[in-house]
């Protein structure tokens, strides 16, 4: 059964016929998740996930790490039937991995959250110690996000037009001061460690990346698979369970995401709104279906809700 997203039959039958002859995957279904990722069901009943890459050199490290690493709590991709690590067409890169049942993880649930944590730390006490030839290298995290303040700079006619410009001043105000706190981070010194002994991160530890299974906890979605430090995966996963804990600084602290020698920094980096800079920039270039006062009063109303931890980690950054 072949489901084509509409508009788009002819291509999808293409990419079909493409697999049946140069991966020799018979198939009985191939239904699309999202534009670049696609459930399909072989003549043998197999199930898998086929998905395209841009990045040829992002999915060969992605490759390069799974031959390493051996791991049951992680989905790593898998060979075509005819022993293809993955194949070519049209500029696009496509690989398939074994379909993994369960249900996402949600942040919203105090269970989910602890399983998040607790299988973040496994991952990262057996992605230890693999060495690849050419990992790839990226920009410090903090420098792209001095980027992404100057782009959020820009839009300050739009605030000032709808009556927001005290936000955009606190937003601009507190990303600038965090921001230069944490450029004095000896970032450098820590990545070269990870580097050295071969530790290795997620990168994007959203909880639709983290699938319940009966058994276990699965991790999936290695696409910024990164030779770096633990610590920033926690970075993002404390930022992501901010708004389901009430901004509660106590209750973040209890998950012990990281050891007290990384506290300081650790909440310095959470407390950058980049998430907001970075949504606000995806609804003013992106498709918006609702209008920029909407958007404001809504950013202004969450905005209000983290500045309790604003104040409260602002008193351990100090002390």
């Amino acid at each position: 059964m072949i489901n084509p997203k509409q508009g788009d039959e002819m291509n999808y039958h293409r990419l079909s016929s493409f697999l049946s002859s140069e991966g020799k995957l018979g198939l009985q279904q191939l239904s699309p998740i999202n534009r670049n990722v696609y459930y399909l069901e072989t003549e043998s009943g197999e199930s898998l996930i086929l998905k395209k890459h841009r990045n040829k050199s992002r999915m060969l490290q992605q490759w390069d790490f799974f031959e390493q690493f051996n791991s049951s709590m992680a989905v790593p991709f898998c060979r075509f039937p005819n022993g293809q690590k993955y194949l070519l067409t049209e500029g696009r890169y496509w690989t398939v991995s074994r379909y993994q049942s369960g249900n996402k993880l949600n942040y919203n649930d105090e269970r989910d959250r602890v399983s998040a944590v607790d299988t973040l730390r496994m991952f990262h006490n057996e992605a230890l110690g693999i060495k690849i030839p050419t990992p790839g290298r990226k920009e410090k995290f903090y420098l792209r996000w001095y980027d992404r303040l100057e782009s959020f700079k820009k839009t300050d006619v739009v605030f000032v037009k709808h009556g927001f410009e005290t936000l955009f001043k606190d937003i601009v105000q507190t990303s600038e001061s965090t921001l230069r706190f944490i450029s004095r981070f000896p970032w450098v010194r820590v990545e070269e460690e990870a580097k050295h002994i071969g530790r290795w991160i997620h990168g994007d530890v959203a909880s639709h990346n983290f699938i319940r299974g009966e058994k276990k906890v699965y991790l999936i979605d290695f696409d910024l698979l990164n030779n770096a430090p633990p610590l920033y995966d926690y970075m993002q996963l404390g930022q992501r369970f901010l708004p389901y804990i009430d901004w509660d600084l106590e209750r973040l602290l209890a998950y012990h995401m990281v050891h007290r020698k990384y506290l300081k920094a650790w909440l310095a980096v959470i407390l950058v709104p980049s998430d907001i800079m970075r949504e606000w920039l995806h609804f003013l270039y992106g498709e918006a279906n609702k209008t920029p006062e909407e958007y404001l009063y809504k950013m202004e109303r969450n905005w209000e809700r983290r500045k309790t931890f604003s104040k409260s980690a602002k008193k351990v950054l100090k002390s």
